[in-house]
């Protein structure tokens, strides 16, 4: 019999694949599926189909585009040639660590993986999504997922990429005459670990993943708001005093909103900041709600 709360590890990490320093969307691919992938815009075949760790694999696509895009073969290479520049980024290349606990079996981490994928909406904003869940080596604990995303959307015709998703790039504002960034791998790391959190509760398991509510709940909580507002300031440097000033007014805000319902509107968000005097901690704290898609 356990006794109190065991904890998970946890990590997220991402970066963009970049021609500039020799990525090959193609190649990636193949790597991550353990599979053999032709890039025909250079006539190269790469083969890693004799790693054997890979358990799970699948491509997400919008429902209104091609199904032969689910197809490594031709998504990534319809992402090497909408990348006319040489120094043009191709993809996101995204790890997750995922549970190691003998109580959770494939099926489980695949089902975890997609919650994770599904609370993103990366699918719900026309990118493509390629998926890789690799075991770990004997011995080892380190069961991951590798997630490949396309920097573009399908068009709307679901024939091909279009323009580069620009609106879900780093978020950048400025707060107190400082430029404050809010990275994606921030937002990712966060919902990751609330997911994974969420997860081991409906199984029933005591285990838990650090700095996460020890009852997450499926809805945007304060707890997040709180955590990603924290990290963010902490980051960027910011002062003591405009720190505990802008925890403060993002207390109220939560406070306010989550003490009646657990899903918020633009409008909620508007109607909570319109009392507070400084018009910087309203742009960053609506901010912070935007990127955790509340509004």
């Amino acid at each position: 019999m356990r006794i109190g709360i065991e904890m998970a590890i946890q990590f997220t990490r991402i970066e963009f694949l970049s021609r500039s320093k020799g990525g090959d969307s193609c190649r990636k691919a193949a790597y991550n599926a353990r599979t053999i992938v032709k890039n025909k815009q250079i006539g190269i075949k790469y083969n890693f189909s004799r790693k054997k760790d890979n358990v799970y694999h699948t491509v997400l696509i919008p429902d209104y585009v091609k199904q032969e895009f689910k197809n490594i073969q031709t998504l990534m290479n319809e992402v090497e040639r909408t990348a006319k520049k040489d120094n043009s980024q191709l993809l996101k290349d995204i790890v997750i660590a995922l549970p190691d606990e003998k109580e959770l079996n494939l099926e489980h981490r695949i089902e975890l993986t997609h919650q994770i994928v599904d609370e993103m909406e990366w699918v719900q904003k026309g990118l493509g999504v390629q998926i890789d869940i690799h075991k770990p080596q004997i011995g080892d604990k380190n069961w991951h997922v590798h997630i490949l995303l396309t920097i573009r959307r399908f068009r709307e015709d679901g024939t091909g990429l279009g323009d580069r998703a620009v609106d879900l790039n780093a978020k950048i504002i400025t707060f107190n005459g400082k430029k404050v960034v809010i990275k994606d791998s921030k937002m990712i790391h966060e919902i990751a670990k609330e997911e994974t959190n969420a997860y081991f509760a409906e199984l029933g398991l005591p285990n838990r993943v650090k700095d996460i509510s020890k009852v997450p709940g499926k809805h945007i909580g304060p707890r997040r708001i709180r955590n990603l507002i924290n990290e963010v300031l902490n980051e960027n440097e910011l002062r003591k005093e405009a720190h505990l000033k802008i925890i403060n007014d993002a207390d109220v805000i939560t406070d306010s909103i989550t003490h009646y319902k657990s899903i918020f509107t633009k409008q909620d968000v508007e109607k909570a900041v319109q009392d507070i005097p400084d018009p910087t901690a309203i742009e960053f704290i609506t901010t912070i709600f935007i990127i955790l898609k509340v509004i």
